[in-house]
């Protein structure tokens, strides 16, 4: 005799299945599960003015950037977006890019060290194999990459994801500033790296508390991602339930089984982010799967989100 869970995994999983195959989707694709989007075609055309406005900072070189926004709005996204444009993408040679990451308990030396270990990866700069213990003296190894990108005439964008991490810590928040500040502010007549910054308000905040010089510096400050309304959710669906079916997506593709009255309570219900409207879109999925195994309904409309959540 099974236990209580067990017999919950079996009867969940049946109907999944089956509600799955009654929809042309691979059981091992069930739609909006993933946290982290398991291809690009899933990702919803978004934010097109920001990535002009970006394009337009990059491009000039007018100055520094920062997107500002609660968690699950897109930023990762976002960044990612840019990253592969300016790393792989076809203007690739035209720009250099140093990705920061996990700032918790950076320093910074820590920042220096990441940043000259990030731009080693390209052939035309020369960087040391290994850098002094002062950090005035990394600073210096900085400067003199920053020499030889002034003289190749071109900026280095660097990416700081997740600042808030840093925040929670004064000290090392106020580290981790002073080294943006400090590169920030290389170059003659124009800026040779271009700071692109992500974090929560609380960031956002601590930056104008600690580095009123460096916020001033910000030519798009605190920039926030678009929140998603219906075209955007039903555009969503849409693309999740093609990646499902192993099909090509296209601006025509149908959203069923989901029902524009379904759509319009996941629009109601979210809070517009992408990370909640894709959790809502989840739950209404199971929400079909329940509704399917006792009705054999496949329409996942206001009423199934109603009955069965």
């Amino acid at each position: 005799m099974s236990d209580q869970f067990t017999e919950a995994l079996d009867k969940t999983e049946e109907a999944q299945e089956t509600y799955a195959n009654q929809l042309g989707i691979k059981p091992e694709r069930i739609p909006f599960t993933a946290e982290t989007l398991p291809d690009a075609s899933i990702a919803v055309r978004a934010n097109q003015d920001l990535l002009n406005e970006v394009a337009s900072h990059i491009l000039n070189r007018a100055g520094h950037i920062s997107i500002i926004d609660e968690r699950g709005a897109g930023k990762s996204h976002f960044r990612d977006l840019v990253y592969d444009a300016l790393s792989d993408g076809p203007r690739s040679e035209e720009f250099r890019v140093a990705r920061i990451r996990e700032v918790e308990s950076i320093t910074t030396r820590r920042f220096y060290t990441r940043l000259l270990d990030e731009l080693s990866e390209y052939d035309d700069l020369e960087i040391p194999a290994s850098y002094p213990h002062a950090t005035d003296e990394v600073r210096q190894i900085v400067e003199e990459v920053a020499d030889q990108l002034e003289a190749l005439d071109i900026a280095c964008i660097i990416q700081v994801d997740q600042l808030e991490d840093a925040a929670r810590n004064t000290r090392t928040f106020e580290q981790l500033l002073a080294a943006l500040q400090s590169v920030g502010d290389l170059g003659e007549s124009e800026p040779v790296f271009i700071l692109f910054l992500f974090g929560t308000e609380r960031a956002g905040n601590r930056i104008d508390e600690l580095r009123e010089t460096l916020s001033s510096r910000l030519v798009a400050k605190d920039r926030t991602l678009e929140r998603f309304g219906f075209a955007e959710t039903e555009e969503l669906i849409a693309r999740w339930l093609a990646w499902a079916r192993e099909e090509e997506y296209d601006s025509g593709y149908p959203s069923d089984p989901y029902t524009a009255s379904a759509i319009e309570t996941v629009v109601d219900v979210s809070d517009g982010t992408p990370r909640n409207t894709r959790q809502k879109c989840y739950h209404a999925f199971r929400a079909g799967a329940q509704q399917f195994a006792a009705e054999k309904d496949v329409e996942i409309t206001d009423e199934t989100l109603d009955e069965y959540l």
